[in-house]
């Protein structure tokens, strides 16, 4: 699926002065997918055909990210992030969902898991920001007021999909799916938002969260590209001896974008966690199996960083 093809899919809904663009698909369970930065809800087009073969499956762009307001005058915290999620579940009229998130989208899952307990049925993390892992290089150099006044729209595209390229994948990603999840920045308004975006990213939103991890009394699955350069796997171990009975699942032969890396392993363990007994046929996606461990820590001593 291309991202015309998915952009296609969105419906828009208004949260006050504000609104949403979304996917919502299939029937059944809710899955919310959350992305991360620099990207928006075509993360997820890899796994969405499968995924709603069992579930309602609601991919929403962030507010400021992909083809959701993007307009200037509002915070974009995470924590802002995850209010406004409670609020269009609120609007979608979807009492509690799977929440899935990945890179600053699995901080607003966190978010939504303390904050709004009742919201989240399960909770899934994939090579997500915590604690003081974030904001990467990359964002922190996006984020600069400067690179509004300084930086084309074209000179902040080549930048991402070169560090994208380089940092993002363990195998070459399909064609046009580098182009396809920063295209929404891709004109000055876009470049402008995103830059908004990045300089909102304060890793004190996931530290202050840390103390209160430790009550979260909601099934967790961690899920981690092994070979994110990014977000080292030592985060998604504390995460898993953070989080109570919190189940770690190490994806090998995976970076940053595990889901394009290794989507039938990412697949296969989603229907775990999700209880899908006669797991659908996995169309589209890689069959072949992947070396992965499954951890649950019981006991974990967590080394330095």
């Amino acid at each position: 699926m291309n991202w015309r093809d998915y952009q296609r899919k969105q419906r828009v809904v208004e949260l006050g002065n504000r609104f949403i663009s979304y996917v919502d698909e299939g029937q059944g369970e809710p899955v919310v997918l959350l992305h991360g930065i620099p990207t928006w809800g075509y993360l997820w087009s890899g796994l969405l055909p499968a995924l709603a073969l069992t579930h309602r499956v609601l991919i929403p762009d962030l507010l400021g990210f992909g083809y959701s307001d993007k307009r200037e005058g509002f915070e974009r915290s995470i924590t802002r992030q995850a209010e406004a999620m409670d609020a269009w579940m609120d609007r979608l009229e979807v009492e509690d969902a799977v929440v899935v998130g990945h890179d600053i989208g699995g901080g607003v899952a966190q978010h939504l898991a303390v904050r709004f307990p009742r919201r989240v049925s399960k909770l899934c993390l994939m090579n997500s920001v915590c604690f003081d892992a974030w904001p990467v290089e990359l964002m922190v150099q996006l984020g600069h007021p400067g690179v509004v006044r300084k930086l084309s729209a074209q000179m902040v595209q080549r930048m991402l999909k070169a560090g994208l390229r380089r940092a993002g994948f363990e195998s070459a990603p399909p064609e046009g799916l580098v182009e396809g999840l920063v295209e929404p920045y891709a004109t000055e308004a876009g470049k402008t938002s995103l830059v908004r975006d990045a300089a909102a990213l304060d890793t004190n939103q996931t530290q202050e969260l840390v103390p209160r991890l430790r009550h979260l009394a909601v099934p967790t699955c961690i899920l981690w590209g092994v070979e994110d350069l990014f977000l080292p796997v030592r985060y998604g171990e504390r995460l898993a001896w953070e989080i109570p009975g919190a189940r770690l699942a190490r994806v090998e032969g995976a970076k940053h974008f595990l889901m394009w890396d290794q989507p039938h392993a990412v697949m296969t363990e989603l229907f775990e966690f999700l209880g899908v007994e006669g797991r659908p046929e996995l169309a589209g996606l890689e069959a072949a199996e992947v070396s992965r461990e499954v951890i649950t820590y019981e006991s974990y001593t967590p080394g330095p960083g």
